[in-house]
């Protein structure tokens, strides 16, 4: 399956990791220069809901990947692909992601996304209603609450899905995994899960967003450049901070209750 990949253009490093990581992995992708959020006119209301700014912390960083994004959605309907893979650039690659999105291609229809990477604040409960094998040992899978599963690091999207986000998304009034207000607006017809869930955001890089910076106090603004620069001993001690992070955010097990908001398909 083809795959477009995000990445800044101030983002050489990251670029290069994700080039070299989708080669090995023999994953037929382009790069996607994405939308810097640091360039944004945040009070064009034309590009900027001003909902954003009560609904987001970072609302330029938000804006910037919701635009990246319909950028990608765009581009396979231009492309004229039925589905495709979409990645950000910080993302750690399993070996066999070239088989499993062909074999989640088969299973996706209407206006679909299946999410390959997704954290909650609270363990994501899934159902084991309506799943479906995938290679390897996964299942494709309705989240029990849709609200739960966020991330836009790795999906599967189809070309019905892409053509609503291209009449929905401008302005800009939400992230781009906020996969539930999609769902609730009627743009998606259904968000789905793969679990165990196989691809992870490296410790190695901050999100361009500002989700895992430092904060904005005296301390932090001086630590800022040993950060940039990868300080070995601060840089080691803040990836595992980053790894402990998300480890505690991407927590799935199946449970045996109701659907919070039951999809209408299954």
């Amino acid at each position: 399956m083809h795959a477009y990949v995000i990445n800044l253009a101030r983002s050489p490093e990251r670029r290069a990791y994700i080039s070299a990581e989708l080669k090995k992995a023999r994953v037929d992708f382009e790069i996607v220069t994405g939308v810097d959020g640091r360039d944004l006119d945040l009070n064009d209301t034309a590009i900027i809901d001003p909902a954003l700014f009560a609904r987001r912390t970072w609302p330029a960083g938000v804006a910037g990947c919701a635009l990246s994004h319909l950028r990608v959605h765009r581009k396979i309907l231009e492309d004229g692909l039925d589905k495709a893979l979409v990645l950000e650039d910080d993302i750690i690659v399993p070996p066999d992601l070239n088989s499993l999105a062909d074999a989640l291609a088969g299973h996706l229809d209407g206006a679909e996304v299946a999410l390959l990477n997704y954290d909650s604040k609270e363990t994501c409960r899934m159902s084991q209603e309506g799943a479906v094998d995938l290679p390897a040992s996964r299942q494709l899978v309705l989240p029990i609450d849709v609200r739960q599963p966020r991330s836009s690091a790795g999906y599967v999207i189809t070309m019905d899905a892409c053509k609503r986000m291209d009449e929905s998304v401008l302005p800009v009034q939400i992230g781009p995994d906020d996969w539930w207000f999609f769902y609730r607006e009627g743009v998606l017809d259904r968000v789905r899960c793969v679990m165990p869930m196989p691809v992870s955001k490296s410790p190695e890089f901050e999100s361009t967003i500002g989700h895992y910076s430092l904060g904005t106090g005296l301390k932090d603004r001086l630590m800022a450049p040993l950060v940039r620069h990868k300080v070995p001993i601060l840089h080691q001690a803040i990836s595992y901070r980053r790894q402990k992070i998300q480890s505690q955010y991407t927590r799935s097990e199946f449970v045996d209750m109701p659907f919070v908001e039951k999809p209408s398909r299954l």
